[in-house]
């Protein structure tokens, strides 16, 4: 779970996915280039994501 916070209303935002379009629900800013962090932990991520077709990724070690 991701968590953005609107710069405009300043309210959570909160989604599964880190890689589409992201709009507040409160007042329908773009948040897609905001910094994300962990919902859980609040921590700001430091990872790069990637979009992969579907049935490729990482492959197990």
């Amino acid at each position: 779970m991701f968590r953005k916070n609107c710069y405009k209303c300043h309210r959570p935002s909160f989604s599964s996915s880190e890689s589409r379009e992201w709009l507040c629900p409160t007042c329908g800013s773009d948040l897609t280039n905001q910094r994300i962090f962990d919902a859980m932990a609040f921590e700001k991520m430091n990872r790069t994501f990637g979009l992969y077709k579907f049935g490729e990724g990482k492959r197990n070690r």
